[in-house]
């Protein structure tokens, strides 16, 4: 199993480099990041086990931010540092999704290690990956639940969804035409009555598709369209994982 992983914010260089030395001693691989807009583009791109950020970089945009993390996972562990008790703010932070909100000489480098520590020993993870769960790239698909995590948020695979995103899983790296998904059980479920209808039915699918499973659905990797004839789901993204 690989070190969890932990993103601090904090536009103060030397208080950063100080405290990322203590918790790296807890094992935690740390990533960085200076101001809101870049700790944004990596909240997306990954689930963090820990984000700890200092109110001073943010100000109030602190809040728009702690609520789209926990948007994105209910199992992230959310603790701000603030040089002083403001108990309005506190109270806020909690609000939007905070776990822990450390004030004053609290922020000690060595009482914040083990104050992460105790974080980290306590707070349960989550139960996926499990058995039913595939990872395309950055993207985790759980058909237990039918769901799907993917830029920092949880998508629910509704309808037809869930069983066109079966059928290319079932048929790796193979051109999928419109008349074949028009002959098989998908449209056998479909209220539609020809098949140009079908043929619309699975372009608004496979639209729909990619803005829920693709990291940018303007440019697919995941799904690719294979002019005049359908679409490929490319293989090399595909790891089932265990449970």
């Amino acid at each position: 199993m690989g070190k969890e992983v932990a993103l601090y914010i904090d536009r103060n260089h030397q208080r950063q480099t100080h405290i990322c030395c203590r918790l790296e001693l807890l094992g935690l691989e740390l990533h960085k990041a200076r101001n809101i807009q870049a700790a944004k583009e990596m909240v997306k791109k990954r689930r963090y086990r820990l984000v700890l950020i200092h109110l001073d970089t943010m100000g109030n945009e602190i809040f728009k931010f702690c609520s789209f993390i926990r948007a994105g996972s209910s199992h992230t562990i959310i603790m701000v540092l603030m040089a002083d008790a403001r108990i309005s703010i506190e109270e806020k932070l909690f609000d939007h999704g905070v776990n822990d909100v450390v004030t004053g000489k609290q922020i000690s480098a060595r009482v914040l290690a083990r104050r992460v520590r105790a974080h980290l020993l306590h707070c349960i993870q989550p139960s996926w990956p499990r058995t039913n769960t595939i990872r395309l790239k950055d993207t985790i698909i759980d058909f237990a639940r039918n769901e799907v995590w993917c830029n920092g948020a949880i998508h629910r695979l509704r309808g037809i969804l869930a069983d066109l995103l079966k059928y290319f899983l079932n048929n790796p790296n193979r051109v999928i035409s419109r008349k074949e998904l028009w002959e098989s059980h998908i449209w056998a479920d479909s209220i539609c009555s020809s098949a140009k209808d079908g043929g619309k039915t699975f372009d608004m699918g496979v639209s729909k598709l990619r803005k829920i499973i693709e990291p940018d659905p303007s440019r697919p990797q995941i799904i690719k369209s294979v002019r005049g004839i359908g679409w490929k789901l490319a293989a090399d993204f595909i790891e089932r994982t265990e449970g």
